[in-house]
């Protein structure tokens, strides 16, 4: 056995110890299965399942049309596929086996990450308590623990041990194609990963240049930084195959925020006081991050948190610096000091992460682990009277800041028990740490001091899957109803056994899981992360559904979805949720059932009736969608063949809490608030005679539908700010009869449709006949730059239509019209990884032809 393995072997047993102490805590708790609620299962379980699926049945497409109305599936799993952990999965024998080879996973990555990170801190210092102690905070700190419930982040986290192992190489001029292999992992995994890693290589090569050279020129300077960025670029080509099409995706998007008018001013409230708190407050929940200060109360909020907890020894060493001696000492402190000083100003967030959200803060784990390496390594020049005035202080500290927390309100309820496990607890490592080091020459107290770093592991991981005293881990009920909603397709199954044509389903659930249904479930549907993976749609969602991460169902715009292909609804057996009348019963399994919905449009059609986007500026959203079932909305146009005044009539206008006389049935009166304050909340009553016979609350985004199919003779409206119930919005109120939708869609189904559609990822075909006259077609399918379309071979000029749709041009006759996606960027970045490709085989090449001249 090696010298170096031996010296691992500590390492090993301690994660070990740490990991079989968790699993097997979450096991007991949660019944043998592994879920942790919030992202793991609402996004995670989801898009690992159905890349598995992919994978097995079809293989990897360019174009998934299960992501909300379509995205590109390169961008969307960008993420998964640049995880190598990810891969595993595939050995498993089928996809019900993802969560519980989970904790291997993790316990892998782990493993992973721990031995790489001491061999990092291997090429720092030299005794091997340091890199014992340093090697275990950096795996189990805060920005791990945050990841721990989305866990291929975890598989970043290993590309950072690496970048930290492999920078240290390349500064003695070693191992420069590593380098080049982990810049180009990192950038597959996540262009928001290589931004940050960029600026944390940029800073960690300046402070590791002054720390081992005491003097440094400007042009050895440059000379050291050139070897490394012609290397840097090297993996950044090598990657632009998937880092080229993602990067441009992102950039059209507002996924990138700014906050510009505000970026240069210090923070203050309950920001400054999470990053105050930051180094005493291990990571929570998904939501409040540090239990200290919640983001989502009164305090003056622009950034979330850092989840910097480092573990309290961190916090107890640091006053050390003032008395030990090591060389280096000076550029570590002053970059330290500069990293904490741009804590203060929310530019840098924008700066190191592209946004002013603190992810970046794993910068601070890094600088922290090396401080405490450092300090450990000297602990020969200890003050100890400092140390214990340390442990002192930093038990008052976590007190005082515990019970000004719970005293001013800064954190929520639910943290409330957190804080006072957490002031116990955390207390007593200080007492045991303090006690290790003042004896640091005693065996006893060498044990104790490493069985504290695994009791402070044990309990952060521990802590991860609570919120306050309830526990983000699955029982096994909530695991059982967990898989009948997610992973029960016999609903799906019977649809795609009865029709294989071109169509979506809506799913009526407005749970927080829900919107990942066509993802896991496998079909075409309208719900998931729109804003973000397919930018181009914004425009059709804006103020008609929630700009929220997930889209919950809207049962008032079946008229919209009708009208982009929605052929079916599926609905739990105890759904509460509108049933539109053009929607018929058509199944009962499992709980749930099936209706067909009377309008099948399929992957569009065709049509002469046309409007001009003109006519949409200023109308309310409900409005907007009367025009689209009407014509065809297209750049050029001026005119409006809709009529839609005299089809949806306007019935009340800034109506605030108020009512009107009301005759009429067999119709819908919508209630729209689109235009004044989309969060609202509708209360509605109807009357006969002057008695209520029927009273419902709606909480739908932009507007609501209200079915009448009574006799009534008034209505009573009233909508409140569902983020202020004390304020009611005004709102429009408008009335479109059942006779007019029936018409409105026997005219859309009498138009041009498209006939044998074939769809096959990111490639589609069909069939469309135009008669009479040149028309527009408008398609079902969401505009993306990507897309090209052929019509009987030949290229065809496309549109946005129906504000986010692929649009064209047809004469009248028959037409073979094609699809086919190739993400933005990618020819281009394939072209360039393959002249990257060349260049490192070339440079390995020469590598081995001078190592084999050396051993001649």
């Amino acid at each position: 056995m090696s010298v170096k393995i031996r010296k691992i072997l500590p390492l090993w047993g301690c994660l070990t110890l740490i990991l079989c102490a968790f699993y097997t805590y979450v096991y007991v708790i949660n019944h043998y299965t592994l879920v942790f609620w919030g992202d793991q299962t609402e996004a995670l379980i989801p898009y690992m399942i159905d890349l598995y699926t992919q994978f097995k049945e079809s293989g990897f497409t360019l174009w998934n049309h299960s992501i909300g109305l379509g995205a590109s599936n390169l961008v969307y799993y960008y993420t998964i596929l640049g995880s190598p952990s990810f891969y595993l999965n595939l050995l498993l024998p089928t996809s019900d086996w993802i969560p519980y080879f989970i904790p291997v996973l993790d316990s892998l990555r782990f493993f992973l990450i721990g031995t790489t990170a001491w061999l990092w801190l291997d090429k720092l210092v030299c005794s091997d308590k340091a890199k014992l102690i340093g090697t275990l905070i950096f795996t189990l700190s805060g920005w791990a623990m945050y990841w721990l419930h989305f866990s291929y982040f975890l598989d970043a986290y290993l590309y950072l041990a690496l970048l930290l192992y492999f920078s240290e190489e390349i500064l003695e001029g070693r191992k420069k194609l590593g380098f080049t292999l982990i810049i180009c992992l990192s950038s597959i995994i996540s262009p928001y990963i290589l931004y940050m890693f960029s600026w944390l290589l940029f800073i960690y090569m300046i402070c590791r240049l002054f720390m081992k050279y005491e003097k440094v020129t400007l042009k050895f300077f440059f000379q050291k930084f050139l070897s490394v960025f012609v290397y840097y670029l090297l993996g950044v080509a090598l990657s632009a195959f998937a880092l080229l099409p993602a990067g441009l995706m992102l950039l059209s998007t507002d996924r990138i925020g700014s906050g510009t008018e505000s970026l240069f001013k210090p923070l203050l409230g309950g920001d400054l006081i999470r990053v105050i708190t930051s180094l005493f407050s291990p990571v929570i929940n998904d939501y409040d991050y540090n239990i200290f200060s919640s983001p989502f109360l009164k305090l003056d909020n622009r950034v979330y948190t850092v989840y910097n907890y480092s573990f309290i020894l961190f916090v107890l060493l640091l006053p050390q610096l003032l008395k030990i001696k090591f060389r280096g000492k000076k550029p570590l402190i002053i970059t330290s000091l500069v990293l904490y000083a741009m804590l203060l100003f929310p530019v840098f967030y924008l700066v190191f992460n592209g946004n002013t959200s603190i992810r970046w803060s794993f910068y601070y784990i890094v600088f922290n682990v090396m401080l405490i390496a450092y300090i450990l390594q000297n602990e020969e020049q200890f003050d100890k009277k400092l140390l214990a005035v340390s442990g002192v202080g930093c038990i008052l500290v976590l007190i005082g800041i515990s019970l000004l927390s719970m005293k001013l309100d800064w954190t929520t309820e639910i943290n409330q028990s957190v804080i006072k496990r957490v002031c116990v607890v955390i207390s007593g490592c200080i007492v045991f740490y303090t006690f290790s080091l003042l004896k640091n020459k005693n065996k006893f107290c060498k044990v104790l001091l490493i069985s504290t770093v695994i009791a402070e592991a044990v309990f952060c991981m521990c802590l991860r899957v609570v919120n306050g005293t309830n526990s983000l881990v699955a029982n096994s009920e909530g695991w059982n109803e967990y898989q009948q909603k997610m992973l029960n397709t016999d609903a799906v199954d019977f649809i795609k056994k009865q029709d294989s044509g071109f169509y979506r389903i809506d799913f009526a659930d407005n749970s927080s899981i829900a919107y990942n249904y066509p993802i896991v479930k496998r079909y075409n549907g309208f719900t998931s992360y729109f804003n973000v993976y397919n930018h181009e749609t914004r425009p059709l969602y804006d103020n008609r559904s929630t700009d929220n991460w997930f889209l919950g169902y809207q049962p008032s715009k079946f008229l919209l979805k009708s009208l982009l292909g929605s052929k079916y609804m599926i609905t739990w057996e105890d759904n509460q949720f509108l049933i539109p009348h053009t929607y018929d019963l058509i199944y009962e399994s499992s709980k749930q059932k099936v209706y067909k919905n009377s309008l099948d449009m399929s992957l569009g059609y065709a049509s002469s009736k046309i409007s001009g986007f003109n006519i949409l500026e200023d109308l309310d959203k409900s409005q907007e969608d009367i025009v689209l079932l009407n014509s065809i909305v297209i750049p050029e146009a001026m005119n409006n063949e809709s009529n839609i005044n005299d089809i949806y009539p306007l019935i009340a206008e800034n109506l605030v809490n108020s009512g009107f006389p009301w005759h009429e049935k067999e119709g819908y009166l919508f209630v729209d608030y689109s235009q004044s304050n989309p969060y609202g909340i509708v209360a509605y009553e109807f009357y006969k005679n002057g008695k209520q016979v029927k009273y419902e609350e709606n909480y739908e985004y932009g507007y609501t539908a209200i079915r009448v199919d009574q006799d009534i003779d008034e209505v009573y409206i009233y909508c409140k700010n569902f983020n202020n119930i004390n304020e009611y919005i005004p709102v429009n109120v408008y009335w479109i009869s059942d006779k007019v939708i029936d018409q409105c869609f026997s005219r859309l189904a009498a138009e041009d449709h498209f006939e044998n559609v074939l769809v096959s990822g990111e490639d589609l075909s069909a069939d469309i006949t135009i008669n009479n006259e040149k028309k527009w077609v408008a398609t079902t399918i969401p505009y993306n730059p990507g897309w090209k379309v052929w019509d009987n071979g030949k290229i065809v000029d496309v549109k946005e239509v129906n504000e986010v749709f692929i649009g064209f041009e047809l004469d009248e006759g028959v037409h073979r019209i094609q699809f086919k996606f190739i993400p933005s960027g990618l020819k281009l970045g394939m072209g360039i990884s393959f002249g990257a490709c060349i260049i490192v085989i070339f440079l390995g090449y020469k590598k081995v032809k001078q190592a084999d001249i050396v051993n001649d």
